[in-house]
């Protein structure tokens, strides 16, 4: 029976649900406290009856809550009410990366790559803090509407197999073809083991299925143990000897043969997305509608909805540094000032760096047109997903360098409620919003959060973002 309609702690009126799956069932849901909207996954049956299981359900909740990262889907709150178990999540609209699997078959090998680097960056997070997700696949990673990648159910997924673990007995944790082999085998498992489900993922977007089918899940897991994988580039030439090694490094059966950290293999992405010309190529027709996770359709309505695919690496001198999290596969065409096929080198609208941590702004190029008069290119001015991917750049880029700790997430979320705000139409919350994140950043510069060293690059970017929303009005 569906729990639609439901009153929860007083202020949750659930919605319709949004899905099921091994364990629980997610519901859209008002917080009528906040007025907001939210998810709200309810642990089902036999779990929900299962002490040990539901103390662990709680147990990971509240780890999961204290991650905030942009790249991990927020937790909020956690309660049981009359034998109901749930947990309050945000609410999220966009694509999972099945969906676009099911819809395109592939992704280009370095948008895949940049996918893949945004999840190391949100593994990296969650490590830190001693959690494994253990669950990591396409159904679990979103796109939102605004572009930005965002890992979902940290700790909270575990969803179990159809088969038991061999030799063990009791339930597989899980999901057989992004399984590994330790997960498999019943031993422990620590961060690397999601470095292997990353890899299996990779592996999928490059090539169209997992590294290892089968007619069962316990066949596969079964090649996940002992089989060595093929490597992506013979499925599929167009990835390259870099990509290959990242995947193949990722999906070693021993994990200490593996990459040790996110960390590690966020680099050598970020690698692989900078060697390939650091810009992916714009897909008019990647993505048709966007759709909510509702399956509804959603009518674009500012310019932060308008065009989203673009590239996390960044390339000094070629183009601005920091579409950071931003701009994959939302459903439309970037649009910077003009049209435009491509965001790499020699495209017919070159895109200048950004000044940010290290640089100094470049000149204003200029062109000569086919007639007598020679006149200045304007260089476009960049749209609000641009200018909250530069924001994301310059945040990150400090946190990397130490200029910036990690009261700099906060600045992020903050921005993230601004593109919200500007989503929604909601002009006078859009205004309300942008002095509060203006003030956020004064304050983390004035109490030493943001260094001097660092202070001017995000002022410049705070600027540079709110002249967009402010554009987009």
């Amino acid at each position: 029976m569906g729990l639609q309609g439901r009153l929860l702690a007083g202020r949750y009126e659930l919605g319709p649900r949004l899905g099921t799956g091994g364990m629980a069932s997610v519901y859209q849901a008002t917080d009528r406290v906040l007025d907001r909207t939210v998810a709200v996954k309810v642990l089902g049956p036999p779990y929900d009856q299962d002490p040990d299981f539901v103390e662990r359900f709680r147990h990971e909740a509240r780890m999961a809550a204290g991650l905030s990262h942009p790249g991990v889907v927020a937790i909020f709150d956690s309660a049981s009410e009359a034998g109901l178990h749930y947990i309050v999540m945000e609410y999220v609209q966009g694509q999972t990366l099945a969906d676009l699997l099911r819809r395109h078959g592939t992704l280009p090998p370095g948008l895949a790559a940049e996918v893949a680097h945004q999840v190391c960056l949100a593994l990296e997070a969650a490590h830190a803090r001693g959690l494994v997700h253990r669950d990591i696949k396409p159904a679990n990673v979103m796109v939102d509407q605004a572009g930005l990648v965002k890992v979902m159910d940290f700790g909270i997924a575990k969803a179990p197999a159809t088969t038991t673990t061999p030799g063990v007995g009791g339930p597989l944790l899980g999901t057989a073809p992004y399984l590994s082999p330790e997960q498999a085998q019943g031993r422990p498992v620590d961060g690397r083991s999601d470095l292997y489900a990353l890899g299996c993922v990779l592996y999928e977007l490059l090539t169209g299925s997992p590294p290892f089918p089968g007619d069962s899940p316990l066949a596969v897991v079964a090649r996940q143990v002992s089989q060595p994988p093929e490597p992506p580039s013979r499925r599929n030439p167009e990835v390259g000897a870099e990509l290959d090694a990242v995947v193949m490094t990722a999906l070693a059966k021993q994990p200490a043969q593996r990459y040790q950290t996110a960390a590690a293999m966020g680099q050598d992405l970020a690698r692989v997305v900078r060697d390939s010309g650091g810009g992916v190529p714009l897909w008019p027709q990647l993505a048709g509608p966007v759709t909510d996770p509702t399956g509804s359709r959603v009518s674009p309505s500012a310019s932060a909805t308008t065009a989203v695919i673009a590239a996390r690496a960044v390339r000094s001198g070629a183009r601005r540094p920091g579409r950071t999290r931003w701009a994959l596969l939302a459903g439309a065409v970037l649009v910077v000032g003009v049209a435009v096929w491509s965001l790499r080198d020699g495209g017919s609208g070159t895109v200048q760096p950004q000044a940010g941590l290290g640089t100094t702004a470049p000149s204003t190029p200029t062109t000569a047109s086919a007639r007598t008069t020679t006149t200045a290119t304007t260089r476009p001015q960049p749209s609000v997903s641009v200018a909250m991917a530069n924001l994301t750049q310059v945040v990150s880029t400090g946190q990397r360098q130490g200029t910036i700790d990690q009261a700099g997430e906060d600045l992020l979320h903050q921005a993230e409620e601004v593109v919200r705000a500007v989503q929604d139409g909601h002009e006078n919350g859009t205004r309300k919003r942008l002095r509060e994140l203006e003030h956020k950043a004064e304050e983390l510069i004035r109490d030493g959060s943001i260094s001097p060293q660092a202070a001017g690059a995000v002022r410049q970017a705070v600027a540079q973002f709110a002249d967009a929303v402010q554009r987009s009005d």
